[in-house]
């Protein structure tokens, strides 16, 4: 995933006859909560010492970077389709076992947004699907790649024609395979319950538009 970003952004911005947005964003990730696990409901023998199976474990809320390449619809400029990457790395908190807490979480996405310009507000709705990679540092943890989505709303504001300010936020829903354990490797400390977990981001940037 190192790689990804930077090869997506070169793309980004090695095709200016077709890009119609391009946009670099700062944001915040509101994460949600696993749980403390283990197979046979005792708490896991791990050190440091995790809390009771059915504990919540939460993921700390962190800084995240994003990039959005948009390409216009030629039969109706409101409308769009596009790619969306975002990244964070952020940490479960102590009562996980865990030796090393980080964890990188990057989102690829296709998206589909639609416009409703208002002078130089521009507001929009959008989707998209593609997939969550959460990638744990500590080795007893090993990477997940799931299916995810987003849905949210935001609004362009036009300084020029070429140079906007947009703010967005999306709610990033990822889809593991049933409420139980993840990231086994070797042993299960951290789970899942339900089959979808949310993350919540608010986003601001800069788009360059090609015209």
């Amino acid at each position: 995933m190192k790689r990804l970003i930077p090869l997506l952004t070169l793309a980004g911005f090695s095709l200016p006859a077709l890009a119609t947005d391009v946009t670099l964003s700062a944001g915040y990730m509101f994460n949600s909560d696993f749980e403390v696990a283990s197979f046979n409901d005792e708490p896991p023998q791990v050190s440091p010492a995790t809390g009771e199976p059915g504990d919540d474990i939460s993921l700390d809320d962190a800084a995240s970077f994003s990039l959005a390449v948009d390409f216009v619809f030629e039969r109706d400029p409101t409308k769009r389709i596009g790619f969306f990457v975002t990244y964070e790395q952020t940490q479960f908190e102590k009562n996980a076992g865990l030796s090393n807490p980080d964890m990188d979480v990057t989102h690829v996405h296709f998206t589909a947004m639609s416009y409703y310009p208002q002078g130089n507000l521009e507001p929009f709705v959008m989707a998209g699907l593609g997939a969550g990679f959460f990638a744990p540092k500590d080795s007893t943890l090993k990477d997940e790649t799931m299916f995810s989505a987003q849905v949210g709303a935001g609004t362009n504001y036009r300084f020029t024609d070429q140079l906007l300010l947009r703010m967005d936020v999306r709610w990033i829903p990822t889809f593991f395979d049933g409420g139980g354990t993840v990231f086994c490797s070797g042993g299960c400390t951290i789970a899942l319950s339900s089959d979808t977990y949310s993350q919540i981001q608010a986003n601001i940037g800069l788009m360059y538009r090609f015209q």
